[in-house]
């Protein structure tokens, strides 16, 4: 009888640790042209996403709003900007320490005029996608599965519909990158594993291994599972299961290691590892893990439904405390298969299940309970196996018809899909209504959506049908503090703008009202009714009720003195009742937070020189253009300080300057250039 491919190695073969004895489908063939065509497949299926805008799901915060990114491009030096950005405190994003995905979306500015581009945003995500896609076709070769298993799995990687919420979500650049660089370590790694037996410089190797490895990390945390995704291809090689295989990768243990705690940390810092939306127990939470884990393997076949928001029901369902049972006879049936030598299987689970199980949210973390964008890398495991079966059928006889047509259906169907589904993600109106139709099935319906999407129509100036979202969502949630306070912000909003003239107290009023209710829920966090006592005190103060406004202002600092938005609030409160000296302490204190916001700086020396602190002024004024050299204002300002102290001459050059900026002199101002 013919020996499988899969049979358990014998004795002998258990005692190397030569990559020879891998499981094998055919001898390596030449599949880059045919990859080529799974690259251009690829490419064709996101095409239209280079036409998306960003949208109102992070992309606010890790892109357009990041302050980290705003001055990028417009003068400031990366001496600034580089460390503020990997600085632990400074530079996580919603909790997130993501440090490297947000470098390259200051490049990206950078290069385009210091303005953000969705478009190059989009282009970098989908070239980092089709990079990625090589890595693991070489990947996939270099485990001996041959030309058509390359292809397969490639294909699979490239196009399956759960891979686009990681290519055409902007903010998921975090994704794409981390899993280039986490491939292309692997790659290095089957070559350090390679070099045992044909020789080479594997302490070369060996240090490009671990270069990569911290690249993936500084991309996303969910890299500290590379270290066991090697074990995984130690098992897959037939390297003989021992503590060497532990200790020779204690670097990359100590790397994951470190990136888990500076993780946690940032988390920390942010409050997301509080379970304070759902408040579920640790059994709950580990239902719940086991319920996703059994929903993304139902959805490697089924990618049905696939949403942006997987939110937390009020009461879980049975389905979620029965998955422990399915996750039982996954374990049992690897077993088996571990058992019988089907090392093909025992690989794709153990590679799926050490790049997902660290996201199973069995820890507190989001507003959603899934992801899609979780088995980015995971899935590869699942993957493997069928392009390893499909290698091994295509090497039947009269197979390459088959082989063809099952491509072929594939490509279709699973590239429809993903074009589809890529589509939602235009922007923050299409991907919201799409979640708003998917939970018309569900029992319970989050407010994210609604509010979510109020938030969009309020950035591109409809007010109205903010207004609508909003309303609506404070129908459904009416204990929602948050809700309350942001539907406040868009009648202050609505005031502020040129569309409203004649209602501009009536719409104070109902900003005002808000707050007021925003602040009288008992839910409300300190910081949050922080945020709206500083609200309040803006609104007051254009209804030009400024003792109103500074009494909510302090109180607002009371509560959290690291309120910059209340500094500043506050500070124009006292600058109109001609309370400069106060008005400049506030300033003060915003810039020792944040010290590299040029704003301030000049709000700081426009204040100096009106207090005739002219030396004082001077200093705000030079670190005002250190951050931002094309702050025309900023040399406006400097000059009218240095023509208060008599240096003519100088001020002169600052005036034009301010000029060559842009900026239009007072004739006072012009008088002195003569």
């Amino acid at each position: 009888m013919a020996k499988k491919p899969e049979t358990a190695p014998s004795k002998k073969t258990q005692t190397k640790s030569s990559t020879s004895s891998a499981p094998k489908g055919s001898s390596e063939s030449n599949w880059l042209k045919l990859g080529l065509v799974v690259l251009a497949i690829t490419a064709a299926c996101y095409l239209p996403t280079l036409g998306h805008d960003f949208v109102n799901w992070d992309d606010s915060k890790n892109i357009t709003e990041n302050p980290n990114l705003q001055l990028v491009g417009k003068g400031i030096p990366w001496s600034i900007t580089i460390p503020n950005i990997f600085d632990l405190e400074r530079g996580h994003v919603i909790g997130n320490y993501n440090p490297l995905p947000i470098l390259t979306f200051a490049l990206e500015k950078s290069l385009n005029d210091g303005e953000f581009s969705p478009t190059f945003t989009h282009f970098n995500n989908l070239l980092l996608h089709l990079l990625t896609v090589f890595f693991v076709m070489k990947l996939l070769s270099g485990m001996n599965i041959g030309r058509w298993g390359v292809l397969a799995g490639g294909l699979l990687f490239g196009i399956h519909p759960m891979r686009v919420e990681s290519v055409a979500w902007a903010s998921e650049r975090k994704d794409v990158l981390f899993a280039m660089f986490f491939f292309w370590a692997l790659l290095y790694y089957v070559k350090w594993l390679k070099q045992a037996d044909s020789g080479g410089n594997r302490k070369r190797t060996y240090w490009i291994m671990l270069v990569l490895a911290l690249l993936s990390c500084f991309s996303k945390v969910q890299a500290v599972a590379l270290p066991l995704s090697m074990l995984a291809l130690d098992y897959w090689f037939r390297r003989p299961m021992s503590f060497k295989l532990i200790w020779e990768k204690t670097p990359f243990w100590l790397l994951s290691l470190a990136f888990g705690m500076i993780n946690l940390y940032t988390l920390d810092l942010q409050g997301s590892t509080n379970d304070t939306v759902t408040n579920f127990n640790f059994l709950d939470r580990l239902c719940i893990g086991a319920y996703s884990y059994g929903v993304y393997l139902y959805k490697l076949v089924i990618p049905y439904p696939m949403s942006p928001l997987y939110p937390y029901p009020t009461q879980l369902p049975w389905m979620v405390y029965a998955a422990p049972l399915g996750i039982s006879l996954v374990a049992a049936g690897t077993i088996w298969a571990w058992l019988k030598g089907r090392r093909v299987w025992v690989f794709g689970i153990l590679f799926f299940t050490f790049n997902v199980m660290f996201v199973l949210q069995i820890f507190a973390a989001g507003q959603g309970f899934m992801a899609d964008r979780f088995t980015y890398v995971a899935y590869f495991g699942l993957f493997a196996i069928a392009a390893y079966y499909l290698d091994i059928f295509s090497k039947k006889e009269n197979a390459e018809k088959k082989v063809y047509a099952a491509l072929g259906v594939l490509t279709l169907v699973f590239g429809a899909w993903t074009l589809w589904q890529s589509a939602i993600w235009k922007d923050g109106e299409t991907l919201w209504t799409y979640v708003m139709e998917l939970q018309k099935k569900d029992k319970e319906r989050s407010v994210l959506p609604y509010w979510n999407r109020g938030k969009y129509r309020l950035t591109k100036g409809d007010f109205d049908a903010a207004l609508s979202d909003y309303t609506q969502a404070i129908q459904m949630d009416p204990s929602n503090p948050e809700l309350s306070k942001d539907r406040g912000k868009i009648y202050f909003n609505m005031a502020n703008s040129l569309q409203y003239k004649n209602q501009q107290r009536a719409l104070l009023d109902k900003a005002i009202q808000d707050y007021t209710v925003a602040m009288s829920k008992p839910n409300i966090s300190p910081r949050s009714k922080s945020d709206a006592l500083s609200s309040r005190g803006a609104a007051y103060g254009f209804a030009g009720m400024f003792d109103q406004s500074i009494s909510d202002l302090t109180e607002s600092l009371e509560m959290d003195p690291a309120n910059k938005t209340a500094y500043t609030n506050r500070a124009v409160a006292y600058i109109n009742t001609n309370q400069y000296e106060k008005a400049l302490n506030d300033y003060l204190e915003y810039v020792k937070i944040d010290p590299n916001n040029p704003q301030i700086w000049y709000e700081c020396g426009m204040m100096q020189r009106t207090l005739k602190r002219y030396l004082h002024a001077i200093k705000s004024l030079d670190k005002a253009l250190k951050l931002n050299p094309k702050f025309g204002l900023a040399y406006l300002e400097r000059a009218r300080t240095k023509a208060g102290m008599g240096e003519y001459g100088e001020a002169r050059f600052d005036y034009q300057k301010a000029q060559q900026l842009g900026v239009k002199l007072e004739p006072a101002d012009l008088q002195l250039i003569k």
